[in-house]
């Protein structure tokens, strides 16, 4: 009789710390967030978009899985020149995909849309010989395989400055441009699968005039079977899916998941972080006044999964019903959150990194894995049942 009072004990300890969370700003830091601010991202609770959509959404934590808002999934745009400001909001006013274009994390007023530019700007910090304050602006859209453009002028006019173009998720997964203030004449390429920051695969391309400068055409291709990154409008380096098997693991390590498009711009030389810094170039140079400047001045984006053009937001009866064509299939969802800036995978960086392969578009890297995930709801509760399964098969071994 003991031994089952134990073992009933123990499994609703477990019970109760696998399926309840907490999301760690609101009140006492252990409850999960109320019903009208029923959203959890970053441990802040809120009901906005920003924070409800899956991706940023943490359904753990949150008032229940389902106060998790389902992606908005990629819409084709063709030469936008960002043609209003009111296409950009921060985080905490973006509400509708519908009509905002854009939303930014970071101060918000170091993004904005002006004279037909998304201008994202680097400025100092409280000290000028500590990391400066960046941007990250996201499309509110999540896409899944296309063709991204952008025309671009980084900002990184000095060393330490870093500039990103990245497709990026909550898993890890990540392709990307970047441009550092220490090569002002080069881009940067590189992937990751599943969060695995391999930093040797980064290629740089051939010399172009002053990327801080002068405006190029930035392209990266994400195809089912491969991606391919050009350089107005030439190819300078291709990824195929073959190429990265991971004999140990049995699978691809490629990026196959549905991601968030972003810019970024940030401090990667006063990081305090000598493999960034190195990297980057550092320090970063500031004054007072100093502020580094990144311009967007097209994008265009061409979904492989069309047929979205409208979302549903949950609770708003005035929302059109979200087109449900066979591309709608190919979401995919998850419980881990993302915050993650173009920062995020590099600002880790330890030790030198070296650049490899050959950048006339034939080099063929290494990383992939083609599996969806779940509905955060079933993620969430088939972890809990596999803990539950899993510790009532140990504590009834002991007293067995």
């Amino acid at each position: 009789m003991k031994s089952m009072l134990l073992t009933t004990g123990l499994l609703s300890f477990i019970y109760m710390k696998n399926v309840y969370g907490a999301c760690k700003n609101y009140g006492d830091g252990k409850s999960n967030c109320p019903k009208d601010s029923p959203c959890c991202f970053e441990g802040y609770c809120n009901s906005n978009a920003g924070f409800c959509i899956l991706g940023n959404c943490e359904p753990a934590n949150s008032y229940s899985p389902n106060s998790c808002w389902a992606k908005p999934h990629c819409k084709d745009m063709s030469g936008y020149n960002f043609p209003s400001s009111s296409d950009l909001v921060e985080l905490s006013k973006f509400n509708d995909p519908n009509k905002q274009v854009w939303y930014s994390t970071g101060d918000a007023s170091h993004a904005s849309i002006t004279g037909n530019n998304l201008v994202m700007q680097l400025k100092p910090g409280s000290s000028l010989t500590g990391p400066g304050e960046g941007s990250t602006v996201y499309f509110t859209r999540w896409v899944d395989h296309g063709t991204f453009t952008a025309r671009i002028k980084s900002g990184s006019a000095a060393p330490g400055v870093v500039t990103s173009m990245i497709l990026r998720n909550e898993f890890g997964d990540e392709i990307d441009f970047e441009w550092v203030g220490k090569t002002k004449n080069t881009v940067q390429t590189n992937y990751y699968y599943d969060d695995e920051l391999d930093f040797t695969k980064m290629v740089e391309s051939k010399p172009v005039s002053d990327t801080s400068s002068n405006y190029h055409d930035y392209t990266i291709q994400w195809n089912l079977d491969s991606i391919q990154w050009l350089l107005d409008g030439s190819l300078i380096r291709t990824v195929n899916r073959a190429d990265t098997w991971d004999a140990s693991a049995k699978m691809f390590k490629f990026p196959d998941r549905e991601a968030r498009f972003s810019f970024s711009i940030w401090d990667g030389g006063n990081t305090g972080q000598e493999g960034t810094a190195n990297w980057a170039g550092s320090p970063t140079p500031y004054t007072s006044s100093t502020v580094y400047s990144m311009y967007v001045s097209s994008v265009t984006v061409k979904c492989l999964y069309g047929g979205n053009d409208t979302y549903s937001i949950p609770g708003s009866s005035a929302s059109s019903t979200k087109s449900t064509s066979s591309s709608s299939s190919k979401s995919t969802q998850s419980t881990k959150s993302s915050s993650s800036t173009s920062a995020s995978s590099s600002s880790s960086r330890s030790g030198s990194n070296s650049a490899s392969g050959s950048d006339d578009g034939s080099d063929s890297d290494s990383e992939s894995d083609d599996t969806s995930s779940p509905s955060s709801a079933s993620f969430a509760s088939a972890l809990n049942s596999k803990v539950l399964m899993g510790a009532c098969v140990f504590l009834l071994s002991l007293f067995a």
